[in-house]
């Protein structure tokens, strides 16, 4: 029956969009400025909805867990509130977030057991301070993702490489090979969809998504501890750095933090590759400026799963990562500012 679930997945989704398309249903107007990087034309917010849909259907018949089901739903309905403009407080989607994870975290038992740092790993050992740990780990993963997501198939094209990777490259290693051989060709048709601009992320796509990749790699490292815990990270490094350097920019800036800005570095190179290569027309620079991205932690995940044992070499890797992201993004914003002249 798994084997079936993308053939039904493309057709739920092609009958949704075609649904919202005759009746104008969940449209997204890009009203915000850092909204129309995504098209130029109207998208359907039916992202989260249809991982929604996804994941209920494999925790209702499948794996049967009613409270991890649970808590993907609460923090979707979070980001869906917030896509349908009824939970415009950023600082209450925040502090939501926070009880959220808090609250399952304890209740699923949802642990960070090592980072490999002794004096760190001694503080995890407190349950209260473990759950502290995972709840900003999480946080930081979340909304960074939803920064990310600014250029159409980004986000999907980035966690469709790392359980591929796990998938190809992992076999040997403990964790549900069923469902990410399903999870794969489903968040390839929603990628295509996405670059098609017919369907927007969201918000609440973008929560769920990471959410539930976030606790399938603390499981993950949980369940093979010869990996470096490293490894995880530079799986997650992309999303998580974005929003932290956001976060130091815009502060330094004297901006609000919280306020949505068109200075994210995929929104750089996007608008790098958007007054270079005219011939293109949006589309293509929307799937050009992902690709671009994506090779490029592509190759990052390729070389450190060969160092996978080796904390030294992955925390060289991620610091060379961290380095030429903020080498890139003050390139790409002189080179912005100097065409704003």
């Amino acid at each position: 029956m798994l084997i079936k679930l993308p053939i039904l997945f493309f057709i739920v989704s092609f009958i949704l969009i075609w649904i919202c398309k005759k009746f104008n249903l969940l449209i997204d107007n890009k009203s915000e400025n850092h909204k129309k990087y995504t098209s130029n034309y109207k998208s359907h917010l039916l992202g989260g909805p249809l991982l929604a849909l996804l994941f209920s259907y494999y925790f209702i018949f499948f794996n049967e867990n009613i409270f991890l089901m649970s808590f993907y739903v609460i923090i979707f309905l979070i980001g869906f509130l917030s896509d349908l403009k009824k939970m415009n407080s950023v600082s209450l989607r925040f502090i939501l977030q926070i009880i959220t994870i808090i609250c399952f975290a304890q209740i699923l038992n949802i642990e960070i057991e090592r980072t490999n740092v002794n004096f760190i790993d001694d503080l995890l050992n407190n349950n209260f301070l473990n759950i502290i740990f995972v709840t900003f780990c999480l946080t930081i993963l979340i909304n960074g993702t939803n920064f990310v997501d600014g250029i159409n198939g980004l986000v999907l094209l980035y966690h469709i490489m790392i359980y591929s990777i796990l998938y190809i490259f992992f076999q040997n290693f403990f964790f549900d090979k069923e469902l990410i051989s399903f999870l794969i060709p489903c968040l390839i048709i929603l990628l295509l969809i996405n670059f098609s601009g017919y369907l927007y992320l969201g918000d609440s796509g973008s929560y769920l998504l990471s959410i539930f990749t976030g606790t399938f790699l603390i499981n993950f490292a949980s369940e093979n501890t010869s990996i470096s815990p490293y490894l995880i990270i530079i799986f997650l490094w992309y999303p998580c750095f974005e929003l932290l350097f956001s976060m130091i920019r815009r502060f330094t800036n004297k901006n609000k933090t919280y306020k949505p800005d068109t200075n994210h570095l995929h929104q750089l190179i996007f608008k790098y590759f958007k007054k270079n290569l005219t011939s293109l027309n949006n589309r293509a620079i929307h799937v050009f400026s992902t690709l671009s991205i994506s090779a490029y932690n592509l190759f990052c995940f390729l070389v450190s799963i060969y160092y996978k044992y080796n904390s030294t070499v992955l925390i060289f890797i991620l610091t060379l990562n961290i380095f030429f992201y903020i080498l890139m993004f003050y390139f790409l914003n002189k080179k912005r500012l100097k065409f704003s002249l």
